[in-house]
């Protein structure tokens, strides 16, 4: 295919979607939430809702350790996945063509939609704002998801596999310049092309002419994607609400610290004015003021940011803003970032640098990864869904529960498994492998002969009668207890 054809292609596929007017200008304030006001929103969350979500949005812009929290959640899954044929029927022959040729088109389908790379936004937005909510296009060619404003977005039903149908508020359109998306921008090249999907064309202009009663419509089943974070599909909080009020006291100990360091470093400088010594009156100034206050320029000039200077006829000396009690603030400090992870249930060696130690870590990251895998679940069948709808009801699709930290694990037992016959695709695609990319792999190498050509060098894993026999394996780090690991590390056992 040319150049040109491609990028026929490309035009005759998904048109730029209309996200922001870039010839307008615009701006966005966010509110600064104290304590009292996080706590008056708790007590009442189906009507502070979206006060909740926007303080969860303010936290993930200022708060280092609520970022990474959510980060690692979202990023714990590998997103492998693999889709598997369903047959109805299995005394009747498989169809080879026909099947080949829908399995071709599954397989390239989802790798279109670019799932390793969609898949964590997904996962973070959902924890961040309670739900994730999105608007899928799809022409065959080209994937994408145009992720919806969960203010405007409301959950009506359940379906199939527990995922959800979804409805949309047509007032967002009445908000600022947003009717654009739907009627086109003035003096803009693509106002025809760039157009939201007719779904809320029509939504809208429904709810223009018939009233309030039509303000919230219905978004094709087939079209959405619905994720929420917890288990309560009417309040989607998002999900680490509880611990809200402890990151804003990790922000007040931030600054408090800071602003004690700051006063540590500042020194006061007085400049004693003389007096005449023989002079009875109370103001006998041995120097005018209009000098005094000349050198007070100078001497204001080359002093430090951090040194303050005054002028004064009385006896005085330095004054220097010393806090004795840093250390104590920094304890502070790290006690309450040690009660964080403690109410989430997180270890802290996952994210401190200076925590040693594996006893309960294991334990504790398995504890993480099964929460992970719940939410990677709903996720896969959202996507189950959109398959059976939209491509073919035939084929299976699901996301592997391997994850950066049990890989090996996982992909061992799958792999005793393959050895056996069982499940050679599992293995295959349980790192991230898709199905697409590894049997367009296994076609060209075929078409090479490179099974032929690359014969496996001779080793102990190709050999029997390997020397290695009886030699004990090292343990793994991760059954290593403390004292192992530093006994490990020390070389105390005397093995070199």
């Amino acid at each position: 295919m040319s150049r040109e054809e491609k990028l026929l292609l490309f035009k005759q596929g998904l048109q730029n979607l209309y996200l922001q007017n870039v010839k307008k200008s615009k701006s966005k304030t966010y509110s600064q939430y104290t304590k009292e006001k996080i706590q008056s929103y708790i007590k009442n969350p189906l009507s502070n809702l979206d006060n909740i979500r926007d303080v969860s949005n303010f936290l993930w812009r200022v708060s280092m350790p609520y970022k990474k929290i959510i980060e690692y959640y979202s990023t714990i899954p590998l997103y492998a996945y693999n889709v598997v044929y369903n047959s109805s029927d299995w005394s009747k022959p498989l169809n080879t063509n026909d099947f080949l040729s829908k399995y071709s088109e599954v397989a390239s389908r989802t790798e279109n939609m670019d799932l390793q790379q969609l898949s964590p936004s997904i996962m973070a937005t959902a924890l961040r704002d309670g739900i994730y909510s999105g608007f899928i296009y799809d022409d065959g060619n080209s994937f994408m998801i145009m992720p919806l404003d969960p203010k405007y977005c409301k959950i009506s039903a359940i379906t199939d596999r527990n995922t959800y149908t979804l409805k949309f508020d047509a007032q967002f359109f009445d908000q600022g310049n947003n009717k654009e998306y739907v009627l086109g921008a003035e003096d803009d090249e693509f106002s025809q092309s760039a157009l939201w999907d007719k779904v809320f064309i029509d939504g809208y202009n429904t709810y223009k002419s018939q009233g309030r009663d039509y303000q919230w419509f219905d978004l094709p089943v087939e079209r959405t994607i619905t994720v929420i974070a917890g288990d309560d599909p009417e309040i989607p909080l998002p999900y680490f609400l509880p611990i809200f009020v402890s990151l804003l006291d990790l922000l007040d100990y931030e600054s408090l610290i800071r602003s004690k360091t700051e006063l540590q470093n500042t020194v006061l400088l007085l400049s004693k004015i003389p007096l005449l010594t023989k002079e009875n009156e109370p103001d006998a100034f041995a120097v005018g003021i209009e000098y005094v206050q000349l050198m007070q320029q100078l001497i204001d000039d080359v002093v430090p940011d951090l040194v303050g200077t005054a002028y004064s006829a009385c006896d005085v000396e330095p004054i220097f803003f010393n806090n004795t009690n840093q250390v104590q603030d920094t304890n502070i400090y790290t006690e309450a970032i040690h009660n964080l992870f403690s109410n989430i249930g997180l270890s802290e060696m996952l994210f401190n640098g200076d925590k040693a130690g594996s006893v309960g870590l294991k334990h504790s990251i398995q504890v993480d990864a099964e929460f992970a895998m719940r939410l990677l679940r709903r996720l896969g069948a959202n996507i189950q869904r959109y398959i059976s709808l939209n491509i073919d009801e035939n084929f299976s699709f699901y996301f592997h529960e391997s994850s950066i930290f049990n890989l090996d694990d996982y992909s061992k037992r799958l792999k005793d498994k393959a050895t056996l016959g069982i499940g050679k695709l599992d293995y295959a695609t349980c790192d991230g492998t898709t199905p697409y990319r590894l049997m367009n792999s296994t076609y060209m190498e075929n078409a090479l002969g490179l099974t032929e050509l690359w014969i496996p060098l001779s080793s102990s894993y190709t050999q029997s009668g390997s020397s290695t026999e009886g030699i004990k394996p090292e343990q793994d780090v991760d059954d290593l207890s403390d004292e192992g690991l530093r006994t490990r590390e020390g070389n105390k056992n005397g093995t070199e």
